[in-house]
């Protein structure tokens, strides 16, 4: 299994891959990129990085804006290497709909886990196939595929990526 998460400052989290000690890294990318709730860390996940699309879609339209994008990509080997424990329980908030099981949490998460999710990022974005960026046209081309499938999900979706949705004239009633 696959697990993926978007990233909010790219360029910032980008920095780990040249960092030799992770201990170094700044605190303020800790509370942008790693922010917990109840110690559980939300990702998305996927069977086979063939069809990492609807994974990515159901992450799109479930964040607050249509802007360039990178996310990383983990899987059950690289989190048992750290005992992260996975919830698939609780559905994930997306405006994508049919995809909410997607949604997995990275639960009873400590420190010393958290650091661990760290050094599989910055494994990762030293990875070619575990690190995907979308243009923003890529993300607004993603967008319109789920709104002319008629997959949309209104109530779920953040008010300000509703915004751009319209602003982008992507959901045609």
């Amino acid at each position: 299994m696959y697990y993926i998460r978007k990233l909010s400052k790219p360029n910032t989290v980008n920095k780990l891959k040249y960092m030799p000690n992770i201990g170094n890294t700044p605190a303020d990318l800790l509370k942008q990129e790693w922010t917990t709730k109840g110690n559980t860390l939300s990702f998305w996940k996927c069977e086979s990085l063939d069809n990492i699309v609807d994974t990515i879609k159901a992450i799109l339209l479930s964040t607050t804006g249509i802007e360039k994008s990178r996310f990383i990509i983990l899987d059950d080997d690289m989190l048992d290497k750290y005992s992260i424990e996975r919830d698939f329980s609780k559905k994930g908030k997306t405006g994508y709909l049919g995809f909410e099981e997607l949604h997995v949490d990275f639960c009873n998460l400590t420190y010393e886990k958290i650091g661990g999710i760290i050094m599989l990022t910055k494994e990762s974005l030293s990875m070619e196939k575990r690190v995907v960026d979308l243009s923003r046209d890529t993300v607004k081309e993603y967008i319109k595929e789920v709104c002319d499938a008629k997959l949309i999900n209104i109530e779920e979706i953040n008010e300000d990526l509703l915004k751009d949705i319209k602003k982008y004239k992507l959901l045609i009633a």
